[in-house]
Order: structure tokens, then C-alpha cells, then sequence
């Protein structure tokens, strides 16, 4: 079955990268992870690009104080220290007594993609199957939002769906709901789960959603990515792109919301356990929550339905980002 380009998911990434056939074991120190968080921080996408950051967390996976991280890296211990300071006050990581620190996000390795796999192609199969037979409302709904007549059918899909359901509207009714996912951790200037992962950089994450308010609307933009700039309004209508007036913004919402709450949040506690006791498997459940592992597991979820719809020619992937507009309650 023949992929977009551009678009990963665990589902196909687990099926292609080789993770279930043996591979050369890897350093037990490296900086080849990659990173995503939710929501969007650009400052923690800023830090942990720093590859000497990386290695300090991984360290502190592996259980190595700074001391030890200098001498197997062989890096300056004073640079580490003041790196170690810069994690500690975004809340990234942690000093538990003078030798023992913690990351305050998951690293997943290798070996626990390895443990877990059956299992993840399983959710992951059975999420896309779930939309799959939950699209013909999808599409009712889609068709009814006037604001969007101008968009063709498959990219409106593809907003609603991945920038409003998969990407969004359900990390709020998880939030909401509290039994699986409850609200980010409070870092320096936001809250936002992070985690770092190793190897291939799909299985951090493709997509990016990122939402900000302009005018008294929210704009939305889902892609590959960060933005390089922010789409204004005025060309978005130019463009004709989704703009939701106050009345289908609220049956927007709407919609999203009661699709969730009824439809999704059910299926993921019929299969709650099944989750948990899947990613209850990785090392960084030792020093993270599992509701801290969640956010990484969902989003791997997520990309595999993306997958599994563009696969079927249900939606159609931007070139870069899709951006959209919806008038914010009560403006």
C-alpha cells in the first residue's frame, strides 16, 4: 500500500524500520534521539536540539551522574553542569540527592520499542479501523461547514480530522476525562509533555499542530513541522482557506467535542488496560508516570491513523501545513 510521502506512523514505522529483526546494539550513551512535545514548545524544541542536552538526559535514564556522563562522553563536566541547570529550571530534569538525577521526561530506547511492538500495532490497526467505520459522520459533519466550501473535500478532511479530532480535540477530553491522560506538567513558562526517542526521528513525531489567537480567532495550523511564520487571517481568507464564523464555530466545537466524549474516549477505556499494561513495559516508567509515556504512545497512535486514512485516499496531506481559522467562543 502505497504512503504519502512525508506522513510516518508507528503502524508502518514498526512494519519498515526493522525494529522486530536483531540489530547491532547501540552505545549506552549517544545523542541519536529525537524529541517532540505536546503542546508545541518552541523553547523545549530549542533546548533539546542541543545534542549535549540529549546525552545528559539519556545519562540520566542509565542512571549516571554528571561526573560519570563527562568521562564516558568526553565532555566538560562544567558545560554539563551549567546545561544540567538550564534542564533543571525548565523542569526537564532533576537532582533526587548530590549523585542520582532523573529526567523529567521518558526516553524511549530501542529495546523498549522492541517490547512493545505487538501490542502497538495492534492499538495502533484498531484506532484507524475505529475511524474508518466512525466516517460517514465525519463527513456529514465536514459537509455541513459552509465557512470551508471553498476547500476541496479530501484537505477539509484532513483539518477536521487530524488538526481538530487526532491532534487536538482529543488531548482536551482526555484532559477533561482525567482517567488516562490528565493535564501537562507545569515546566517554565508552559505546560507540556515531552519525550525524547531513539533513533529514527519518525518515531518522535511528523506532525505538528500549533494554535494561537488572532483578531478573536483561533488559528490553527496541523503539518510537518514548526512553522517558519504564522499564516495571518487576511490570508487565509485571500486564500480561501476554513474560516468558521461564530455559528459554525460553535457547531465546530461542538462536533469535536461530542465526537470525542462519545465515540473516541470510550474506545481508548474499553482498551485501557491493554495500554497501560503496554507501556507500563519501557525503562522510563522508573522514574516517569505513565501518564507521562501516554502522550508519546497517543501521538504514534495518531500518526498511524493518518497514515491508514491517506493510504485510503480519505483525506490529503499538505504540502507543508494546512492552516484554519475559528471564531473564538465567545468573541
Amino acid at each position: 500500500m502505497k504512503l504519502r510521502m512525508y506522513v510516518f506512523a508507528a503502524l508502518v514505522l514498526l512494519a519498515t524500520t526493522g525494529l522486530s529483526q536483531k540489530q547491532q546494539e547501540k552505545p549506552k550513551i549517544h545523542s541519536d534521539f529525537s524529541f517532540g512535545t505536546y503542546p508545541i514548545s518552541r523553547d523545549a524544541e530549542t533546548l533539546l536540539a542541543n545534542e549535549k542536552v540529549r546525552l545528559l538526559l539519556v545519562g540520566f535514564h542509565n542512571k549516571w551522574d554528571i561526573e560519570k556522563i563527562a568521562k564516558e562522553t568526553k565532555q566538560s563536566d562544567i558545560d554539563l553542569d551549567r546545561l544540567f541547570a538550564d534542564l533543571q529550571e525548565n523542569r526537564l530534569a532533576d537532582e533526587l540527592d548530590q549523585f542520582s538525577f532523573r529526567p523529567m521526561l521518558p526516553v524511549i530506547r530501542d529495546k523498549d520499542l522492541k517490547k512493545i511492538e505487538k501490542n502497538w500495532q495492534t492499538h495502533t490497526a484498531d484506532y484507524a479501523r475505529f475511524f474508518r467505520a466512525n466516517w460517514p459522520e465525519i463527513e456529514t459533519a465536514a459537509a455541513s461547514l459552509t465557512g470551508a466550501k471553498d476547500v476541496p473535500k479530501a484537505q477539509l478532511l484532513y483539518q477536521i480530522v487530524v488538526g481538530g479530532i487526532l491532534f487536538g480535540g482529543m488531548h482536551d477530553v482526555f484532559f477533561e476525562d482525567q482517567t488516562i491522560m490528565v493535564s501537562p506538567p507545569r515546566r517554565l513558562v508552559q505546560r507540556y509533555y515531552a519525550w525524547m526517542v531513539e533513533g529514527d526521528p519518525r518515531l518522535a513525531g511528523v506532525l505538528k499542530r500549533e494554535q494561537w489567537e488572532s483578531d478573536g480567532y483561533t488559528m490553527v495550523s496541523i503539518g510537518r513541522g514548526l512553522l517558519k511564520s504564522k499564516t495571518s487571517l487576511s490570508s487565509l481568507r485571500s486564500e480561501k482557506g476554513m474560516v468558521l464564523e461564530e455559528a459554525e464555530a460553535r457547531k465546530y466545537r461542538t462536533f469535536i467535542t461530542i465526537f470525542g466524549k462519545d465515540k473516541v474516549l470510550p474506545w481508548f477505556k474499553k482498551n485501557r488496560e491493554s495500554i497501560r499494561t503496554t507501556i507500563a513495559q519501557v525503562d522510563a516508567g522508573e522514574y516517569t508516570r505513565l501518564t507521562d509515556v501516554f502522550p508519546w504512545y497517543y501521538d504514534q497512535m495518531a500518526h498511524g491513523v493518518v497514515t491508514e486514512l491517506l493510504a485510503a485516499g480519505l483525506i490529503e496531506a499538505p504540502r507543508e501545513h494546512y492552516t484554519f481559522a475559528v471564531k473564538a467562543s465567545g468573541r
